[in-house]
């Protein structure tokens, strides 16, 4: 049990005794391909009690995914231990895994999981009825969480007819839908534009205003929702190796780098990615304009143009080519488009290691 001490209106203190809902420790988990072993996970520790939104971002293949089917049951660890509400899952069986499902945790995955055949309000009724809820306590908790999401005007719609931020937000919708403890969603605001991802984000803050004894952990590569956690893990080769607390109003401007209107593509080197990647931004920053890694946003970072790309273009007057950052905290390596020459003034934009 954690202690956690808050402040009351008279400035006096009060102790409050929280139990974690999440309570890992020492997670290992290899897969073996082959003769060949894999190392998913290594030695991850994490606590995660009520009241919390935490994110966990880093690279593809760095144990997110892997890490999330733990947590939810779906795969178990080689070694460690897994308790959601003080529940060891690692030694359920699958009966007892399929109604921790119903029970304690909602899922809300990247790609949607919509029954395409059901309304939207078949959707998110669907896992009341499977737990067996009442007819009309179903029909009076999916118009609340329709209404909460903004989807309340798209009922009797079938996700062929939604947008992909709609989607997504009937997907929430389904998660909360048996009112569990914790909430896991997996790169919720990957396949929508970034005005639902907003809308999307915006839910989930909601959600947890309203629902102080619960919790919602998100793996993301999207840095934006840093923005409503409470603190932020970086996982690297299935290890954690960074956390970062909750952004504020000075931090935020700095540690969410939306002003660069970019994309960062990491540990690739797929020619038509980064010629894509060279047409989509407005503008296009100088190599001293980039102050933070993509990844963790950490100061603590190389960049230099990447000598071994030559696949440049000229856009408003600016030869914009490939940098490649490489940052000493998370160790990610990231590729951005930047203006390397202006034209007009024919003058370098860009130095390297400057």
């Amino acid at each position: 049990m954690s202690s956690q001490v808050e402040k009351t209106t008279s400035n006096d203190l009060k102790i409050t005794d929280k139990n974690p809902i999440v309570e890992v420790q020492g997670i290992y988990k290899i897969f073996k391909q082959k003769k060949i072993e894999v190392m998913a996970l290594r030695g991850i520790d994490l606590k995660i009690y009520p009241g919390e939104l935490v994110v966990i971002m880093g690279p593809s293949g760095s144990g997110k995914t892997t890490l999330l089917n733990i947590l939810s049951g779906i795969e178990k660890p080689n070694a460690g231990s897994v308790k959601i509400k003080g529940m060891e899952i690692t030694k359920l069986k699958e009966m007892g895994i399929q109604k921790l499902l119903q029970d304690e945790i909602g899922i809300v995955f990247q790609m949607f999981n919509l029954i395409p055949s059901l309304t939207a309000a078949g959707n998110v009724e669907l896992p009341m009825i499977v737990s067996n809820k009442e007819k009309k306590y179903r029909k009076e908790r999916v118009k609340g969480l329709l209404k909460a999401v903004k989807l309340d005007h798209r009922m009797f719609h079938r996700p062929s007819t939604l947008s992909g931020g709609e989607k997504q937000r009937l997907a929430i919708a389904m998660a909360f839908a048996n009112d569990p403890s914790l909430i896991i969603a997996d790169e919720p605001t990957a396949n929508v534009d970034s005005i639902s991802a907003q809308n999307i984000m915006i839910v989930f803050k909601e959600f947890m205003k309203n629902n102080p004894n619960k919790a919602i952990l998100i793996v993301t590569h999207d840095p934006e929702l840093r923005k409503i956690a409470d603190y932020t893990w970086v996982i690297r080769d299935g290890q954690f190796v960074r956390k970062m607390d909750k952004l504020n109003e000075t931090s935020e401007k700095d540690e969410v780098s939306s002003d660069f209107n970019l994309m960062a593509i990491s540990n690739t080197n797929n020619k038509h990615a980064i010629a894509k990647n060279l047409l989509e931004p407005k503008h296009f920053p100088k190599l001293s304009e980039i102050l933070l890694c993509p990844s963790c946003h950490s100061v603590n970072i190389i960049k230099k143009l990447d000598n071994n790309d030559v696949y440049c273009q000229i856009h408003d007057s600016h030869i914009i080519q490939r940098a490649v950052i490489i940052c000493k905290e998370c160790f990610e390596v990231s590729f951005l488009t930047v203006s390397a020459f202006d034209i007009n003034k024919g003058k370098i934009n860009t130095l390297e290691n400057e």
